[in-house]
């Protein structure tokens, strides 16, 4: 996610390959937090009840749903991103008589995060409606499409952003928190190699550093995430502080952070992968400030 001009198509097909990847290891774990967040219990009996109920296959099952979610959503969010963050500095120096500070840099980096990931989320709100409800209840659809020709007959075209509040209320910081400090850490790593390095980051690096970001971002969203779930997967609209209200009264305030070992797992292995990815299909210099 560096800030070096190049051409647009070449983000959109290395974000396409990164989340492909990304969305292939992540599948069973996601699977198994849904299901850990709705029936509660461990995360050993969360894996059990998807295994026993649609065997191994049920937890790459909604694959194809995520695919759906993730692909077009990475290929905004990484083009969109670059020329945003590029942006948004340019006009943070353009205030200043001498350099930003590393605060301000942060900030600028959260903001264009935030409005990539906004657009981003109009893409990826239906794939992720089908593939929560199909890691619920395997049975529930024969497929991906079977399932978004079932939710648009049931409520309409807008049905199929049900959760689309809680979504943006959980990506928006999250996707904020993991680019802007994926790039502050790897502006530092880069600082450390001094004048023997290439200039951009290592496939290893990029890992550790997209995980370091991940623990950081995932801690501060699990509450939000767990009640995205909810409202994805009930039968009724339902307001966020109505359904918050009544998680919490019924099953105490613990409820909001269950799964988050899964969560937490989930998120370093997407968003370490995905950014290694891109940025070795990319080419990319990163942290360049």
């Amino acid at each position: 996610m560096g800030t070096r001009a190049g051409d647009t198509g070449s983000d959109i097909l290395a974000g396409a390959g990164a989340s492909m990847v990304a969305y292939t290891i992540v599948t069973p774990f996601e699977t198994v937090k849904t299901v850990n967040q709705m029936a509660g219990g461990s995360t050993r009996d969360a894996l059990k009840s998807v295994v026993d109920r649609g065997g191994k296959r049920g937890l790459v099952r909604p694959l194809k749903a995520m695919w759906t979610a993730g692909v077009p959503y990475s290929m905004i969010l990484y083009s969109v991103y670059r020329p945003l963050k590029a942006a948004t500095r340019r006009a943070v120096h353009a205030t200043r008589e001498g350099d930003a500070s590393e605060a301000e840099i942060f900030a600028a980096d959260l903001l264009a995060a935030a409005g990539a990931e906004l657009i981003g989320l109009v893409a990826y709100n239906p794939g992720e409606l089908v593939a929560k409800r199909m890691m619920a209840d395997p049975a529930r659809y024969k497929g991906t499409f079977a399932a978004l020709r079932s939710i648009v007959a049931e409520k309409g075209v807008t049905g199929i952003f049900t959760g689309f509040g809680a979504c943006l209320a959980r990506d928006l910081p999250y996707t904020a928190l993991q680019f802007a400090i994926f790039d502050a850490l790897a502006s530092r790593v880069l600082s450390g190699h001094g004048s023997d390095g290439d200039g951009s980051v290592s496939f290893g690096e990029s890992l550790a550093i997209g995980a370091g970001a991940a623990v950081v971002a995932s801690v501060a969203t699990l509450p939000i995430d767990a009640v995205k779930s909810q409202m994805m997967l009930s039968s009724e609209k339902v307001s966020i502080p109505a359904l918050v209200s009544k998680v919490v009264s019924t099953e105490g305030p613990g409820a909001l952070f269950r799964g988050l070992p899964t969560y937490m797992t989930i998120n370093i292995c997407k968003w370490s992968s995905s950014q290694a990815v891109f940025n070795h299909l990319r080419g990319s210099t990163e942290g360049d400030h």
